[in-house]
């Protein structure tokens, strides 16, 4: 199927785009939004958990209900990529300014959240990369699709900065716990770096 060309861009739509861009507020309310979103599929991860059987350590009976794990994981991915972004937006506030912006810069392209944690400044434990490399993967395809983009995806260990492999193919009852400790830390250090 060809491609829709939509033509020329209007020079108003190019300002409003690189205004838009260039909000750190808007970054910020996207996360905030996401999030918000994200508590409503909580409910239903913390419920499936509760109804889980278990018997000399393994699983007899599993609910009758969707699993939304995996969404929910990456609706909060999501999130965490905004909040990385809106720092990066103020971080390069001189390079934004009266700029006409046609597409995302290419710091602003990638959805590795232990690389955009990274490079915001942020310090990472082992345990931080293992949560974000789940989270990451989640937001990249499991979540979303049968399958990944390509075939490396599908590994189930990733090798972190303490030279060992560690699985990131589960998702777990602790996640959610996990996660709100770092969306509160990683919330603080955003804000705390832009001064607010």
């Amino acid at each position: 199927m060809p491609r829709c060309n939509p033509g020329p861009v209007s020079p108003i739509h190019t300002i409003q785009y690189a205004e838009q861009l260039s909000s750190v507020d808007l970054w910020l309310k996207k996360a905030e939004e996401l999030l918000a979103s994200a508590t409503v599929l909580r409910a239903e991860v913390e419920q499936y958990w509760s109804e889980i059987v278990f018997r000399n350590g393994q699983i007899i009976t599993t609910p009758d209900r969707t699993y939304v794990q995996p969404v929910y994981s990456m609706i909060v991915a999501y999130a965490i990529e905004n909040y990385c972004k809106a720092l990066l937006v103020f971080q390069h506030s001189g390079d934004l300014q009266n700029r006409v912006l046609r597409r995302l810069p290419r710091y602003l392209k990638s959805h590795d959240l232990t690389g955009l944690a990274r490079r915001i400044g942020m310090s990472l434990s082992v345990p931080d990369e293992e949560l974000l490399s789940r989270l990451t993967r989640n937001s990249e395809w499991a979540a979303r699709y049968p399958v990944p983009t390509e075939p490396s995806a599908t590994a189930a260990a990733r090798k972190f900065s303490d030279g060992r492999q560690y699985l990131i193919a589960y998702l777990g009852p602790n996640d959610l716990n996990r996660i709100d400790e770092f969306v509160d830390r990683l919330a603080g250090f955003v804000r705390e770096q832009m001064g607010a």
